[in-house]
């Protein structure tokens, strides 16, 4: 009886912790959707992303974002996130940051991109995905989401993507400035669901 009382006991408790730090839902989805995922980075053997700034701007004003960095100030899983830092806007700047990573991708039968998030801030601002596609670099954006401060898990439908997404050049994660403000916000569990 005893060995019964505490497999309920355990089963309790895991089921409690994992509701703790469950994450609110956001964007085009309010659940997670099921089915076969493949993570594309979890920050935790290194940093291959880059923040545009300067030089950016042959193609538009100077972007937002300031730096890209792995850090252990917060994480949903494991013990690291990218810190995506940023400052407010100017006169002659944009008012969007990216972060962004390259490599050579297929991601041919993907439904949905699936991030973590946490806003530290006190205000909110708009959150998107693009990925360039093809070998002209094509930009191919999801829906915008506005993140609110606190923790949150974005769910993007690839499936309103137009261009084809069997050739991805770089994936880009945009910050849109919804009030101005210095600031950062961190990203986990990068991954893609089919």
């Amino acid at each position: 009886m005893r060995s019964v009382s505490k497999i309920f006991l355990c089963a309790w408790l895991l089921f409690v912790s994992a509701s703790a730090f469950s994450l609110d839902v956001i964007g085009d989805r309010d659940t997670i959707p099921t089915g076969s995922v493949t993570l594309l980075d979890d920050y935790e053997k290194g940093n291959y992303w880059i923040w545009a700034a300067f030089d950016f701007e042959m193609w538009g004003p100077s972007k937002l974002s300031t730096s890209a960095r792995v850090t252990s100030q917060w994480a949903s899983q494991g013990k690291q996130s990218l810190e995506c830092r940023f400052i407010e806007s100017s006169a002659t700047s944009a008012n969007d940051g990216m972060y962004y990573m390259d490599y050579l991708w297929n991601f041919a039968g993907t439904k949905y991109l699936v991030v973590d998030v946490y806003n530290p801030n006190s205000k909110p601002f708009d959150f998107t995905v693009a990925f360039q596609v093809t070998d002209n670099w094509n930009w191919a954006q999801m829906h915008t989401v506005t993140v609110e401060p606190g923790e949150h898990t974005i769910v993007l439908d690839v499936t309103v993507l137009t261009n084809p997404i069997d050739v991805v050049r770089r994936i880009n994660l945009c910050y849109i400035e919804n009030a101005r403000m210095n600031g950062h916000f961190y990203v986990d569990n990068l991954r893609l669901i089919k």
